[in-house]
C-alpha cells in the first residue's frame, strides 16, 4: 500500500505536521525558556520551597483567571472582576472586624462578589449593553462603592491575634503540607475545566460564544448561558477576595484591579495553545505561570519591580506575535495554488 493510498483512506486522520503543532507550543516554550534562564541566573529559583511559594503567591491570580476564562469562552469580557474581588474582601474583613464567626464572613464576602456578577448579567443579558461597556461601568460604580463604604478608601486592618483560625486558614492554612490557596486554586480550576469541556452547559456556552447567531436560531438559552458565565466569574473572584483578605489580614481598596489585566493576558496567552484559538483552563494556567515565574525570577535576580510590567507586556506580545506569524506561515503553505481558467465561448447555433 502506497503512502498516497494511506493518506487518502477514509477514516484515517493525517499525521499532524510540525507546522501545525509549533504555533501551539509557543507559550510552553516561552515558559520553559523563563525557567531555564532564571535557573541559571539564580540558583534558588528551581528549589521546591521557591516554586511552592510561587504557586501560593499566584493562587489568587489563578482563581481570577479561571473565572475570566469562562467569560471569554462565552464571547464576552469582564473588567469588573477586580471589583467583585474587592467587595468580597471588604465584606469579609469588615465581618471579622465586627467579631462575626468565620463562616458568616465567608458567606457575606461571597454574596457581595456574586452581586457584581448578577448586576453584570442584568446589564448585558437583559438590557443588552455590550460587555465591555457594561463591566467598565460596574468597575467605576464598584470602585466608588468601596470609597463610600470605607469613608474615603480607608483600609481595614485586622489584629492578627484576634482573627479566628477558621478565617485565617483560607489564606494562611495548609492541607497536607500544601498552602490552602493553592488547593483552592487547583480545585476551582479543575471544576471549571470539567464544566467547560465535559458538560452540556460548557459545550453550549462554547457554541454560544463562537456562533451567537446560530445559537439563537437553534433555540439555545443564549441569555441564561451568558448570565451564568458572568455570575460564575464573579463568584470565583469573590472567593479570591476572601482568600486575599485572610492572607493579608486586611482589606486594601482597589487591590483587585491588580489582577484584572494579568488575568486577561493569561487567558489570551492560553488561547494560543488551541488550534482554533479557543481559550481553555489549561492554557490559561500556562499564562498564569508565565507571569508568576517571570515576576519571581526578576525579584530573585534583583531586578527592579518597575520592570515587571514591561516584562509581562513583552512576554504577552512575544507569545501572541509568534503564534500569529507561525499560523500565517502554516496557512500560506497549505493554501492551494491558483489555477488559471480560460473562458470557452459559447457555440452559436
Amino acid at each position: 500500500m502506497t503512502a498516497t493510498a494511506t493518506r487518502n483512506r477514509p477514516g484515517l486522520r493525517p499525521a499532524p505536521r510540525a507546522a501545525d503543532i509549533l504555533p501551539r507550543l509557543i507559550a510552553p516554550l516561552v515558559l520553559a525558556a523563563i525557567m531555564l534562564a532564571f535557573s541559571v541566573l539564580t540558583p534558588t529559583f528551581l528549589t521546591g520551597d521557591n516554586l511552592l511559594a510561587v504557586l501560593n503567591q499566584t493562587a489568587i491570580l489563578a482563581l481570577v483567571a479561571a473565572g475570566m476564562t469562562v467569560v471569554v469562552r462565552s464571547g464576552g469580557i469582564d473588567l469588573s472582576v477586580g471589583v467583585a474581588l474587592d467587595l468580597a474582601a471588604l465584606a469579609a474583613a469588615a465581618a471579622i472586624a465586627e467579631r462575626y464567626v468565620p463562616w458568616v464572613a465567608v458567606v457575606v464576602g461571597l454574596a457581595f462578589g456574586l452581586a457584581v456578577g448578577l448586576v453584570n448579567a442584568f446589564l448585558i443579558v437583559v438590557l443588552r449593553i455590550p460587555p465591555f461597556l457594561a463591566t467598565l461601568s460596574v468597575w467605576f460604580i464598584g470602585t466608588s462603592v468601596q470609597q463610600l463604604l470605607t469613608g474615603g478608601g480607608a483600609p481595614i486592618y485586622l489584629v492578627r491575634s484576634q482573627v479566628p483560625e477558621g478565617f485565617a486558614l483560607w489564606g494562611n492554612g495548609y492541607l497536607l503540607g500544601v498552602p490552602f490557596p493553592v488547593v483552592a486554586a487547583v480545585l476551582v480550576a479543575g471544576v471549571v475545566y470539567l464544566a467547560l469541556d465535559g458538560t452540556r452547559w460548557g459545550r453550549e456556552l462554547t457554541v454560544t460564544g463562537e456562533q451567537p447567531g446560530a445559537s439563537r436560531i437553534s433555540g439555545k438559552r443564549v441569555g441564561a448561558l451568558g448570565a451564568s458565565a458572568y455570575v460564575l466569574a464573579a463568584g470565583v473572584a469573590a472567593l479570591a477576595g476572601v482568600v486575599l483578605a485572610s492572607r493579608t489580614y486586611a482589606f486594601i481598596p482597589a487591590s483587585g484591579q491588580l489582577y484584572v489585566m494579568d488575568a486577561i493576558g493569561a487567558v489570551f496567552i492560553g488561547a494560543t495553545l488551541s488550534k482554533y484559538g479557543r481559550v481553555s483552563v489549561p492554557g490559561t494556567m500556562v499564562g498564569v505561570l508565565i507571569f508568576a515565574l517571570l515576576a519571581n525570577g526578576m525579584n530573585l535576580a534583583g531586578l527592579s519591580f518597575f520592570w515587571q510590567g514591561l516584562a509581562r507586556g513583552l512576554a504577552l506580545l512575544l507569545v501572541l506575535l509568534l503564534g500569529v506569524v507561525l499560523a500565517r506561515q502554516r496557512t500560506s503553505r497549505v493554501r492551494p495554488p491558483a489555477t488559471a481558467t480560460t473562458a470557452v465561448p459559447a457555440r452559436k447555433g
